[in-house]
């Protein structure tokens, strides 16, 4: 047996086994059981609060930045803003990392979806020359067998050919033929040619005998070797047939391997990076946590700041109208001075007097 023929089994269980295990992870699913693990990881939420408690975290967080006066709720509110346009960059921006991650992930899964086709196809193709190979095989063993046997009558045939030896003469035919034409044309013979004629003819009968042997003898000598060499062309050309064929084998098997092999590697590669993609989503979920919570501050603070804002300036406009009136008086009792008086008044000066009763 040939290197080859020996080559074309080595190492198929363990390729095999490699395949088997890594089909059982189908592209398809694993992205299935990906986009199924973010969604868990994206809506892992708390169960939601009563009307009763909802209404209590509300008071609580209304009361919360009731220890800040005004000033220091508008900086709070000012750091919470940039807070959260900080936040909202990298959220936005882990958003489009994981978005990249993702597509690249699911691009390697195609490719492990794509080679392990690939070397299913290539096992196919190798499996079905293996078994060609054997078939080849046995039909050149069986006529090795079969050679083997042709070998040993020819050795048979050849050690009674030699028992029985090669005839010296070859014309005992023609000389039986002649003695008994003698026999036909010579009417009387006495005893003594009579008992030698028929010792001639006992002795060519013999020979003719041998000969007859010698020649059935040779013709299946040369018709075991014409067989022979028959069957070692046949032979030849199944052998011919099996080397090459299990040197096709050998592409299949090596193409199977390294599809396999690949297939492996992108496999890790999409599996790191589904990894990173639920890292990066479990960021966003605790930012998506903080923004929502810095929103409901700012709400917070927004109105409370707005209230007071407004209560300060109501506050601010009746302090004004306070001052304005105490400077409208302050004038007026000027203006009622130099009235009493008998001072001319101008236009303004008796309007003044009259917005504020005096006249």
């Amino acid at each position: 047996m040939s290197s080859n023929e020996e080559n074309i089994n080595i190492k198929e269980e363990e390729s095999e086994s490699e395949l088997t295990g890594e089909n059982k992870d189908i592209p398809e699913q694993v992205q299935e059981q990906e986009r199924v693990e973010e969604q868990k990881q994206e809506q892992s939420t708390p169960k939601s609060d009563t009307e009763e408690q909802k209404e209590d975290q509300k008071q609580k967080e209304e009361t919360r930045f009731a220890g800040l006066n005004l000033e220091e709720k508008k900086e709070k509110l000012n750091y919470l803003r940039q807070r959260r346009s900080m936040l909202s960059n990298e959220f936005h921006q882990l958003l489009e990392e994981r978005s990249e991650k993702r597509k690249l992930r699911d691009e390697k899964n195609e490719l492990v979806k794509r080679l392990f086709q690939e070397s299913r196809s290539e096992k196919e193709k190798r499996d079905k020359i293996n078994e060609e190979v054997q078939v080849r095989k046995q039909m050149r063993d069986i006529l090795k067998e079969e050679a083997e046997k042709i070998k040993n009558r020819l050795l048979e045939l050849s050690s009674k050919i030699k028992d029985v030896g090669a005839p010296r003469d070859r014309r005992v035919g023609e000389k039986i033929r002649a003695i008994e034409r003698k026999l036909e044309t010579t009417p009387f013979l006495d005893k003594d040619q009579e008992r030698e004629t028929l010792k001639q003819l006992e002795a060519l009968s013999g020979a003719l005998e041998k000969l007859e042997i010698f020649r059935e003898l040779k013709s299946e000598i040369k018709e075991m070797q014409n067989k022979l060499r028959q069957m070692q062309m046949e032979i030849k050309t199944y052998h011919t047939s099996v080397t090459t064929l299990a040197n096709q084998s050998q592409v299949h098997q090596k193409r199977m391997v390294e599809a396999t092999k690949e297939a492996k590697m992108a496999k890790e590669e999409a599996d790191s990076l589904h990894a990173e993609v639920l890292t990066i989503s479990a960021k966003i979920k605790e930012i998506k946590k903080e923004l929502d919570a810095i929103t409901k501050d700012m709400k917070i603070l927004q109105k409370t700041v707005g209230i007071e804002l407004k209560a300060r300036r109501k506050e601010r406009k009746i302090r004004a109208k306070q001052i304005r009136d105490e400077i409208l008086d302050s004038r007026a009792e000027a203006i009622l001075t130099k009235y009493k008086n008998g001072e001319s008044l101008s236009l303004e000066e008796f309007r003044v007097l009259m917005e504020r009763g005096l006249i």
